[in-house]
């Protein structure tokens, strides 16, 4: 009996994969299939550059070809709040491309005359005709219509000029207290049957969920289906995974279908905080169809290991290195918060290492300061860099963050003491509910390389330094909870950040450059 057994169980480990698909900060995933080559953009807020594309031939590994946002003239993100900018992008939207491949090929923006966020566009096989549909507040033709629903136009391709007048596609069904909102629509046509997909009750990890409709024509009449919401993991907020919806589906090239839809890991009930630090992530679950209606992973909660027959686990990688070789960065993954209005960074074209140079912004302004980041994409890993740096000023600051937003970020640096004018390794965490800033100094020899680390566990983050190849000395800690907080009035839809800076702190800083010898992931 044991060797019956046996391979039973090695083949369910093999049918098997891991969500999230895309970890860190990827929301909002618009996927596509063209023969057998997948392609899925997710959405980037105030980072630039913008939507990032992905691109996999098995819908588990997934690699970054490009953004296809990635010049000024397609976006321009100066004085971007915290949460703004680009978000749910949808293939063939905002550009268009000769070359999927090549990002240079994309064109700039068509603009459209209906407004509106979460933005999509449906080729429609029957009429030839191409709809936008968007989500904005409806409350001036309908009181009883929530806070947002989704708004219908017939648009020209090529200018995107209305065609026809817009008009209310959708209204939720759920209780305004829900709270009532729709959202990330999705027009499809399957089986001589059109479909609208919606995400509803808004992306808080216990009431985000998708939604789906049918109708024999885009005139309608539109019907709920009875099994609604078809996604939707908040039933349990113990979940390890919540906030899943704004899901988009795809078929496979043997004529299986998949959903992508965001989600978060809060770590409950692994740990206390209930906060997803790395933000909303992508990820994947089957679907099957019955009645003519799509089910999601046969109605049950998405989880982080999914038995699926077909696809296979992708171990996550233990050590990622970027040494800055060749004249250029490691790949494609490193993000800006806003658009630079000028370069900052240099690269040695022979040996290897990266030089920002500081200008008058931080890491607290509304625009871009000298600063380079990546996606934080675990949840235990440690993050480190060797920085190369003499500064004349207290001004003058250069090192490592950990970043969320302008109010919620972490540095470890090197500077000048105020006071004494000693060269130090500068800490400051910001915590609490107004973002209070906590800052401590530590001083080092006058000169030589400084390496600095950042250890991100579950519950807190972790900010240290050695020089002379000692051991790493430990001074500075934040909760993690803080790396998913807002100040009042604000909004948090990003993640964690991990990544080099340098700044000086309102005036330019010629003559002093930063230099990053390499920076590196290692898994915990």
């Amino acid at each position: 009996m044991k060797f019956i057994f046996l391979p039973l169980l090695l083949l369910q480990l093999v049918h098997a994969f891991n969500n999230p698909i895309i970890p860190g900060f990827n929301p909002d995933p618009s996927i596509s299939r063209v023969g057998d080559d997948y392609f899925l953009v997710t959405s980037t807020f105030e980072y630039f550059p913008g939507i990032p594309l992905y691109h996999s031939r098995d819908l588990i590994e997934w690699d970054l070809i490009g953004h296809v946002l990635n010049r000024p003239s397609q976006l321009n993100l100066r004085g971007t709040a915290p949460s703004g900018g680009v978000f749910a992008p949808t293939l063939s939207f905002y550009v268009k491309t000769a070359d999927i491949f090549d990002e240079s090929s994309w064109s700039d923006p068509v603009y459209v005359d209906q407004t509106g966020f979460d933005p999509d566009l449906f080729f429609d096989p029957v009429s030839s005709k191409t709809y936008l549909t968007t989500t904005m507040g409806a409350q001036f033709v309908d009181a009883s219509s929530g806070y947002f629903a989704i708004w219908l136009t017939e648009i020209d391709l090529a200018t995107g000029t209305s065609k026809t007048e817009s008009e209310i596609l959708h209204i939720s069904s759920l209780p305004l207290s829900a709270p009532r909102l729709a959202e990330g629509s999705h027009i499809y046509y399957i089986n001589s049957t059109y479909y609208l997909l919606t995400a509803e009750g808004g992306t808080e990890a216990g009431s985000h969920r998708s939604m789906i409709s049918r109708a024999p024509s885009m005139a309608g009449p539109w019907e709920s289906n009875p099994q609604n919401p078809i996604l939707w993991n908040g039933r349990n907020t113990s979940n390890p995974v919540l906030a899943t919806g704004h899901a988009d589906l795809v078929s496979s090239p043997d004529g299986k279908w998949y959903a992508v839809f965001l989600g978060t890991r809060p770590q409950a009930p692994t740990n206390i905080t209930g906060r997803a630090q790395l933000g909303r992530e992508t990820f994947l679950a089957p679907v099957t169809w019955k009645d003519g209606w799509p089910v999601v992973n046969g109605g049950k909660a998405i989880t982080e290991n999914m038995p699926t027959k077909g696809l296979r686990t992708l171990p996550r990688p233990k050590k990622w290195r970027d040494d800055f070789r060749g004249g250029k960065l490691g790949d494609k993954a490193w993000y800006t918060p806003r658009t630079p209005y000028k370069a900052f960074h240099g690269l040695e074209k022979s040996g290897n290492g990266l030089t920002l140079w500081g200008n008058v912004y931080n890491l607290t302004h509304r625009e871009t300061p000298a600063t380079l980041l990546r996606k934080q994409v675990d949840l235990e890993t440690l993050w480190s860099t060797e920085l190369d740096f003499a500064p004349k000023s207290h001004r003058h600051e250069a090192g490592a963050t950990v970043f969320l937003s302008i109010h919620y970020h972490n540095t470890i640096a090197v500077t000048l003491h105020p006071s004494t004018s000693a060269r130090v390794v500068k800490t400051v965490t910001h915590s609490g509910t107004v973002a209070t800033a906590n800052t401590t100094y530590h001083e080092i020899p006058k000169t030589g390389k400084v390496r600095l680390y950042i250890k991100a566990q579950r519950e807190k983050y972790d900010l240290g330094y050695s020089t002379g190849g000692g051991k790493v000395n430990w001074v500075a800690d934040v909760e993690s909870k803080w790396l998913q907080a807002w100040l009042s009035g604000w909004q948090c839809f990003t993640g964690t950040f991990l990544g080099v800076y340098a700044s000086g702190n309102g005036l330019p800083m010629p003559g002093v450059p930063a230099k990053f010898g390499w920076v590196q992931t290692e898994l915990l």
